[in-house]
């Protein structure tokens, strides 16, 4: 299955571009080395179980990282016991559209960001977590469908807290005297026939 098809690589918000990782090289009982595709060596996110094993693995990663960790101990001073479920929730919506998650991601991002600016390093040190998380414990569809759908996720916030569109792409503009002009100019009627 050629992984690499699902995303282009580019990014929203100048965040580190993912590229899928398909295969590993390990050692054959032989000693020489080989290519083994990633699916034969991990499983692929399937249950809930494996959605609170990513985000409690992740979260512990995070929450004591040196550039993010604060910001979920100091500022928001989250509960992980009572936040896994309501992550795990949110993942399982988003990789099986399950329909758990009820909150509004957006406006929790604009409260925290209100009280601790979120930078493009933050968002982009949470992808690198994110996806070295998910590469240690997972390989397969839903596990690659996780990681694109953080980048996404990531740069839309991003973008949002900053003050820009949500979209990734950028939508063209009349110019003002553009604007004026076409609000001038007499309404065409169609032609009768």
């Amino acid at each position: 299955m050629d992984l690499s098809a699902r995303n282009s690589g580019r990014t929203a918000s100048n965040l580190h571009a993912y590229t899928p990782r398909v295969s590993t090289r390990i050692e054959s009982e032989t000693g020489a080395e080989q290519t083994v595709p990633q699916e034969q060596l991990l499983p692929d996110i399937a249950t809930r179980q494996d959605i609170l094993t990513l985000v409690e693995t992740f979260y512990t990663k995070a929450f004591h990282d040196d550039l993010i960790g604060h910001i979920f101990t100091d500022v928001v001073h989250m509960d992980l016991a009572a936040h896994l479920p309501i992550m795990a929730d949110f993942w399982q919506t988003v990789l099986f559209k399950a329909g758990l998650y009820k909150r509004n991601a957006l406006k929790i991002h604009f409260d925290i960001h209100a009280k601790e600016p979120l930078t493009l390093e933050h968002f982009n040190r949470w992808l690198q977590l994110w996806t070295r998380t998910v590469d240690e414990l997972f390989a397969g569809e839903k596990a690659e469908m996780a990681k694109v759908q953080a980048h996404q996720i990531a740069g839309s916030i991003n973008r949002r807290v900053t003050g820009r569109p949500a979209s990734q792409y950028s939508t063209i503009s009349l110019r003002t005297e553009a604007l004026t002009a076409e609000a001038q100019r007499p309404e065409q009627l169609p032609a009768a026939d």
